[in-house]
């Protein structure tokens, strides 16, 4: 219930924090610097975090990570328009209320389901979050339409700090667990490298998945509003979207397999990439939505495999579960480097709407994700 809650505040404001930034500013720039600056500190304060989180208790990190997250929205709400002139400090805030959250949520995620039932588990999971998701963009888009200028922003704004901040009150009704395993491990990884060398090319893995993830973050729903400048139909197009991602999910959640991972891969990444081919014909109303559309059929595939991969690996790591906190770390870490450099690359040769770029640079970001059935190595 918890997660629900946490979950429909963040659908209901994320994909408009980008869009507000962009009614701003219309900037592209401002827009990337801002993910790239969010990305890059959350995965440096993961670090950081993972450590404290080892000495305290996960279930403090995911406390963190909620309460930060209600302060961040709080900050919008208060400060209005003048966001754009401390956007590098609210990117800040972001990455390292993500960081936290994600931490503590991931390490409860392997503390409550096996091998046996992880690709169940995380297939109903999705299906939990991406049906608190629905409503989330289409009310907020449709709040967002009733206002003239900024003002249904800041009231969608308002109401994601109320969600987060109930969420943040009912986590202290959660129960620490107790450990006597308060060391980190992460000085053992080089030697763990050396003996378990399949884990290196695991880790790999998530930085492919995380180098188009930090643009499709901000860009495709930026193209949406510029080709269709209407929130309300930015909010429908992504609970069609969500929709999609939900039946995948119960499709994944019924039928999926450990001993075909490699197959789940490889379809994901084809579909992924095969999506992409139609912004190369153009940029449109039709063409984005089939590249977000399929996307949605096939991320669900890609993440549930190969979470359930690295969770299965972490049972054949010398410290097992004494070492899942740091295993969080080390996936967080990597997947924000990928991303962060994926959305490098695309300010690189993207610094504008340029219909004859963006395609390219989406599709390059994409195909390289081809690989990642190569790096999902047993252990």
């Amino acid at each position: 219930m918890n997660q629900s809650i946490f979950q429909f505040g963040n659908a209901l404001s994320m994909i408009f924090i980008n869009l507000y930034l962009w009614r701003l500013t219309n900037s592209l720039l401002i827009n990337g610097l801002f993910n790239l600056i969010a990305i890059l500190s959350q995965g440096v304060m993961t670090i950081f975090l993972g450590k404290v989180a080892k000495r305290r208790d996960r279930l403090t990190m995911y406390r963190y990570g909620i309460f930060l997250t209600a302060f961040f929205y709080l900050c919008i709400v208060l400060t209005q328009e003048w966001m754009v002139d401390y956007f590098y400090l609210f990117a800040l805030l972001k990455g390292i209320s993500q960081a936290a959250y994600w931490i503590g949520y991931f390490t409860l995620v392997y503390d409550v389901s096996n091998n046996d039932n992880r690709h169940r588990y995380l297939g109903w999971n999705q299906i939990t979050m991406s049906g608190a998701n629905l409503l989330g963009p289409a009310m907020a888009g449709f709040i967002i339409s009733l206002y003239t200028e900024l003002t249904g922003y800041i009231m969608v704004f308002s109401f994601a700090f109320i969600m987060f901040l109930v969420a943040a009150l009912g986590s202290l009704r959660m129960k620490k667990e107790t450990t006597h395993h308060k060391a980190y491990y992460m000085k053992f990884l080089p030697l763990l490298l050396t003996k378990k060398p399949g884990f290196g090319l695991v880790l790999l893995g998530w930085f492919i998945i995380g180098f188009p993830q930090g643009v499709l973050m901000y860009i495709p729903h930026i193209l949406l509003y510029d080709i269709f400048p209407d929130e309300s139909f930015v909010g429908y197009m992504n609970m069609l979207f969500l929709m999609l991602s939900i039946l995948a999910s119960y499709v994944i959640s019924r039928f999926a397999r450990l001993d075909a991972t490699k197959t789940y891969l490889f379809v994901a990444a084809f579909g992924m990439t095969f999506s992409t081919v139609f912004l190369l014909w153009d940029i449109s109303i039709w063409t984005v939505v089939l590249f977000m559309s399929i996307g949605s059929i096939f991320k669900p595939l890609q993440a549930n495999t190969y979470a359930a991969h690295y969770y299965r690996w972490l049972d054949h790591l010398p410290l097992k579960e004494n070492f899942r906190v740091e295993s969080v770390v080390l996936r967080e870490s990597i997947i924000n480097i990928g991303r962060g450099l994926g959305i490098v690359i695309f300010m690189i040769f993207s610094a504008e709407i340029n219909p004859t770029t963006i395609p390219w640079v989406i599709v390059s970001l994409m195909a390289v994700q081809l690989l990642i059935p190569w790096m999902a190595k047993e252990s």
